[in-house]
C-alpha cells in the first residue's frame, strides 16, 4: 500500500510581523517516517499544526483527508486522569463510531501496544512509558492517515526510548500511516527517520534535507554507519543558532 503524498507549496505563515515560514515548499513521498529537527523557535511544532490543517495559512496546506485527518502524539501523554485507559482511547472514537465498535477498536490497539492488562487502570497507576503507549494507541486507533509526533520520547531514558521507537515503527509497518515527528536528538532522528529535515531560524526554511539509505535492520542508536549523517545534522544545527 503506497502513501498519499503530502505537499506544501509556497507556505507563508507567522504569528507576528516576522514570518516563521516564507514561501516554504515541501513534498513528502514514500519516505516514512519524516523527522524534523531545528533550533527552538524555528517553527517545528507550528509546521506540524499546519500539516494537520489546524492553523490557517495562505495558501492553505492540503490535508490528507477531511478535518480530523491527523492524530497527535505529544511529549506528555495528555491522558485524562479521571478516565481509565480504555476510556481514554475510546473518547475520540465515540464521535464517529458506535460504543461497541469504538471499544473493540480501542482494545485492539491497546493489545498492539501490550496493554491488555491495563484497560481498567487509571493513568496515575501507569509508568511514564505505559502512559505514552496509551497515547500512541489512541493516535493509531483514531484512524487518521497522518500521525504527527511532537517530541514524544524526549522525557524518557534511552532504553525506554528505544523500546517505544521500535513500537512506533512496528505500528507504522502494520497500519501504513504517514508519520512526521519533531525531535531535538539527531541520533533519534536517524534511528527512526527515512527522511530527516533541519529547519533554519525564521524565516530560513529547510537548510538540510537528507534521505537515510541505511537499511532498517542495520541501524542502531548512535550507529557508526550513520556517523557521517549525524555529523551533517549537528553541523547544520550548530550553524543555525
Amino acid at each position: 500500500m503506497s502513501l498519499s503524498p503530502l505537499v506544501l507549496q509556497g507556505l507563508c505563515f507567522g504569528f507576528t510581523e516576522k514570518p516563521l515560514f516564507r514561501d516554504l515548499s515541501l513534498t513528502l513521498g514514500e519516505e516514512n517516517p519524516t523527522v524534523i529537527l531545528g533550533p527552538s523557535g524555528c517553527g517545528k511544532t507550528t509546521l506540524l499544526r499546519l500539516m494537520a490543517g489546524l492553523l490557517p495559512a495562505p495558501p492553505a496546506p492540503p490535508l490528507l483527508g477531511p478535518p480530523g485527518a491527523a492524530a497527535f502524539v505529544f511529549q506528555e501523554p495528555r491522558l485524562l486522569p479521571w478516565y481509565r485507559v480504555l476510556e481514554n482511547v475510546t473518547l475520540p472514537l465515540n464521535r464517529t463510531l458506535g460504543k461497541k465498535e469504538a471499544e473493540s477498536r480501542a482494545r485492539h490497539f491497546l493489545s498492539l501496544v501490550s496493554l491488555d492488562d491495563k484497560l481498567r487502570a487509571y493513568p496515575g497507576e501507569l509508568s511514564g512509558g505505559q502512559q505514552q503507549r496509551v497515547s500512541m494507541a489512541r493516535a493509531f486507533a483514531y484512524g487518521a492517515p497522518l500521525i504527527l509526533l511532537d517530541e514524544p520520547f524526549q522525557s524518557l531514558d534511552i532504553p525506554l526510548r528505544l523500546e517505544l521507537m521500535d513500537l512506533l515503527l512496528e505500528l507504522l509497518r502494520r497500519r501504513q500511516r504517514r508519520a512526521v515527528m519533531v525531535t531535538h536528538d539527531p541520533r533519534e532522528a536517524l534511528y527512526l527517520g527515512e527522511r530527516v529535515l533541519v529547519l533554519a531560524q525564521p524565516p530560513g526554511g529547510i537548510i538540510l534535507d537528507e534521505t537515510v539509505s541505511l537499511p532498517r535492520k542495520d541501524r542502531t542508536y548512535g550507529s557508526p554507519a550513520l556517523a557521517g549523517l549525524e555529523g551533517a545534522l549537528l553541523k547544520a544545527l550548530a550553524s543555525n543558532r
